[in-house]
């Protein structure tokens, strides 16, 4: 796609996909994937399967039923050797009226469901259902700033919490105690399992979310984690923080965050960055 052709899909379509941060995230996640063990990789095509899939589900109302031409179309765009072919086809339907909750909750799950049994049929194999659950992921966070909600708080909070299978949080109670010490309201979870953690976080969503690693031991549980939030918590800014982070940065800087920090200082700065960013996105909210 021309810069020219960008431009022009950006006007016409600015409330329906950011065209740059999708083209980013399918660039990254095809890295991330050259970068990782290939069972890491299948891990994170299943959960994202599993939980795009089950988005459908959190619909409260009857939607438009897509039609099965429809979705297998959509598959077909998410599989195409064109990378703008699947991006294209969410904001064509956009701009045909499709609600934007019907196009995350309802589309994308059903395209998502119909990729896994692609692949449990052996219809297409791992290296293309990769790049199909990529794209997923791609476009989900291209519509994140359509999922931008108010802040509704007094002061400034966040959700920490260690990742799955870290034994030391030491670190993440640290933090913690200093954040609360500088006025933040810290919400801490530890000792949970990965589907824990997550329902958790979803159940009580907060803008921003600080993740505490350990080392290169815990790139698959954070790369898993990370997948999770930015499908079910698609409003929250994600920080990583943790020992080892400049060696593991590489890796880091390709799985969706939107800080990194290595020291308590950093963090504080990071973190006030993030709020900073938070606020200034529910001020332009609250002006419509």
């Amino acid at each position: 796609m021309s810069n020219e052709e960008i431009t022009s899909t950006d006007r016409e379509y600015h409330n329906t996909i950011e065209i740059r941060t999708y083209e980013q995230t399918s660039t990254n996640i095809h890295r991330l994937t050259n970068e990782l063990p290939e069972d890491v990789v299948m891990s994170l095509a299943r959960e994202v399967i599993s939980r795009v899939g089950s988005r459908e589900n959190k619909l409260l109302r009857t939607p438009a039923v897509p039609s099965n031409l429809e979705i297998i179309a959509l598959c077909d765009a998410l599989l195409s050797q064109d990378e703008a072919a699947a991006a294209q086809f969410i904001m064509h339907l956009r701009h045909d009226g499709t609600k934007t909750e019907d196009i995350y909750l309802i589309y994308m799950a059903r395209a998502a469901r119909m990729l896994g049994d692609m692949w449990d049929d052996n219809k297409i194999d791992f290296v293309t259902v990769t790049l199909g659950t990529g794209r997923l992921l791609a476009i989900m966070r291209g519509m994140r700033p359509l999922f931008e909600t108010p802040l509704r708080v007094h002061g400034k909070t966040a959700i920490f919490a260690s990742v799955p299978g870290e034994n030391h949080t030491i670190g993440v109670r640290m933090a913690t105690d200093i954040f609360r010490k500088d006025g933040w309201e810290i919400d801490l979870k530890v000792g949970l399992d990965h589907n824990s953690l997550v329902d958790q976080i979803e159940r009580q969503p907060s803008g921003i979310i600080g993740l505490s690693i350990g080392g290169k031991h815990t790139m698959e549980p954070l790369s898993k984690l990370v997948v999770a939030l930015n499908i079910c918590c698609p409003h929250s800014l994600i920080l990583v923080c943790g020992q080892d982070v400049e060696h593991s940065k590489p890796v880091l800087q390709l799985m969706g965050l939107d800080a990194i920090a290595e020291t308590f200082d950093e963090a504080k700065q990071k973190m006030a960055e993030l709020w900073d960013r938070k606020t200034e996105q529910s001020l332009t909210l609250r002006s419509y």
